[in-house]
């Protein structure tokens, strides 16, 4: 019979068209890089990705706003101060 011959091995495919350069603006992608152009660097590069939500906050502060002198804690007044200015 014919000498069973392994298999030629295959090349890697090559990467996909790269769609965006995940490098251009990254260092202004919050708000320079599009929606779309955040999610695919995201997906692919890891780059661009939103944080995780924070916790929730422990005051609304912008319940009572216009009474804020008079209507708000001083722990609430302290905590909007240094978080949302």
């Amino acid at each position: 019979g014919l000498p069973v011959r392994p298999p030629v091995p295959q090349p890697a495919p090559a990467p996909g068209p790269q769609l965006y350069d995940c490098n251009a603006g990254f260092a202004n992608w919050r708000a320079g890089w599009a929606p779309t152009k955040k999610v695919w660097c995201c997906h692919h590069h890891g780059r661009g990705c939103a944080p995780a939500a924070p916790p929730s906050a422990p005051f609304d502060c912008n319940a009572g706003l216009a009474n804020w002198q008079a209507g708000w804690s001083a722990a609430k007044k302290a905590w909007c101060c240094q978080h949302e200015g």
